[in-house]
């Protein structure tokens, strides 16, 4: 299942990345001109020894969500953002072996877990295409007929695997196609990296053949976006790029090589720190006991509540469902949240909205409680927003505190992920031996579903 599909944003959703991409920016701009290389080549290879052990020696590499879903120290948080998700892995050049930045970007993806691309040739990126062909994991390539094609093939992949979709496309035009796919991927929360050829570095400004600016023109699209101009930055922007889309409220990133850097000849270092500290500390802690408490109050004053979950909700299925059986309330989806609960159970009212059904929306019109869950209360769900749930106190719990009161005013908001958060107010239902009686409820709900 896919994570709690949120993106960090303002005030608005295409405004929203930059709030995400802000406690980075800075810290990676001033980076990209690379650090010092040594010339000792025995100094390289027993530093990529330590890096390769240290991953051998990890038994289990930690999942994105467990950022969200345990207390973590900084020097943790950077300790495990910055590990890869294949450990033990042998490249199929030595240690100090030089290669082409291509072929560093293609292992980087290897070492990744990549294996399957969706990605369209051109000029700008083909050295990045004949890397592929000598993938030593045999990286598939999907060869579609239109960059648009491909950057929502790589957000279908994404959704439907929940792992992070990868498409390349070239410069200029090749780029630009991505434009409609990355958008979309931002604002359905969707994890996936596109990377993209650029002109060489001497040639950016000059209005070169197939030359636009990748980068400004997608950065209000994207979670995050680098320009890669030196070499040896490929293997920290790849693990960065790869760990800000999966992580927090997942979205697309964007790389975009110059083609004299795919050309450049390196020996890589794989065991660069990652250095997000301003988004790593942004991202929530679990929630308390306290805060769920008061959820729970709420919840045993309530006579027709009503769950509204979301995308957010999407892997904590398990944990919804057991919320759901405790209580007895009935929970409508958004679009982005269909599937994190049984369509089929009694209790499922199904879609809500301008396109969802008539029994979900008096629900939630007459309900005294709405609890929302990894929400964002789209104008296709809420229409008029002051009519919208007019009766009912909120809980709004959302990965993306840019969210909690921007469109609906939330009478209980909690920043946290939903997993967690479902989790602690299960728990404390358990503890308490709670039990809930919502039949006067349930029947004029059936009448309207009827």
């Amino acid at each position: 299942a896919l994570g709690a599909y949120r993106h960090t944003g303002n005030s608005s959703p295409m405004s929203a990345a930059m709030s995400a991409a802000s406690a980075v920016a800075f810290a990676t701009a001033g980076r990209t001109a690379g650090r010092p290389r040594t010339n000792a080549k025995a100094s390289r290879a027993a530093r990529n020894s330590v890096a390769t052990a240290a991953v051998s020696d990890a038994s289990q590499l930690a999942p994105t969500s467990m950022f969200t879903e345990t207390a973590l120290t900084a020097q943790q948080m950077q300790d495990l953002a910055s590990q890869r998700p294949v450990h033990n892995f042998v490249s199929r050049f030595g240690d100090d072996e030089p290669r082409k930045g291509a072929d560093i970007l293609v292992e980087a993806l290897e070492r990744e877990g990549v294996d399957c691309v969706f990605a369209y040739p051109g000029g700008a990126s083909m050295e990045i295409h004949q890397s592929l062909t000598k993938s030593k994991t045999q990286i598939r390539n999907v060869l579609c007929r239109h960059e648009q094609g491909e950057v929502f093939a790589a957000e279908g992949y994404a959704k439907c695997t929940g792992k992070v979709g990868v498409c390349i496309a070239t410069s200029g035009p090749g780029a630009t196609n991505l434009v409609t796919g990355l958008a979309d991927a931002l604002l359905d929360s969707v994890p996936m990296v596109a990377i993209t050829g650029q002109v060489p570095r001497r040639m950016i400004g000059t209005d070169a053949f197939q030359e636009t600016p990748t980068v400004e023109i997608t950065r209000q699209i994207t979670k995050h976006n680098y320009l890669v101009m030196n070499v040896e930055d490929i293997p920290r922007v790849v693990r960065e790029a790869f760990f800000l889309a999966s992580s927090g409220r997942p979205g697309p990133v964007l790389i975009d090589i110059p083609k004299d850097v795919q050309q450049l000849m390196s020996v890589p270092y794989w065991g660069p720190k990652v250095s997000l500290n301003g988004y790593l500390s942004r991202l929530p802690n679990p929630p308390t006991n306290p805060q769920m408490q008061q959820v729970l109050d709420m919840l045993k004053n309530s006579k027709r509540p009503v769950v509204y979950a979301g995308g957010g909700c999407l892997d904590a299925a398990p944990e919804l469902k057991e919320f759901i059986e405790l209580t007895g309330i009935p929970v409508t989806n958004t679009l982005m949240g269909l599937g994190c609960y049984p369509a089929s159970d009694p209790l499922s009212l199904h879609m809500l909205g301008m396109h969802g059904a008539v029994y979900a929306n008096y629900a939630i019109d007459s309900a005294d409680l709405l609890l929302a869950f990894g929400v964002r209360f789209d104008d296709r769900v809420t229409g008029k927003l002051e009519a919208f749930a007019a009766r009912a106190s909120i809980v709004h719990i959302d990965i993306d505190p840019a969210e909690i009161g921007k469109n609906k005013h939330a009478h209980a908001a909690i920043f946290s992920n939903i997993k967690p958060a479902l989790r602690t107010l299960n728990g404390l239902i358990r503890g308490e031996k709670a039990t809930f009686d919502f039949s006067e409820w349930l029947p004029p709900i059936n009448v309207q579903r009827a």
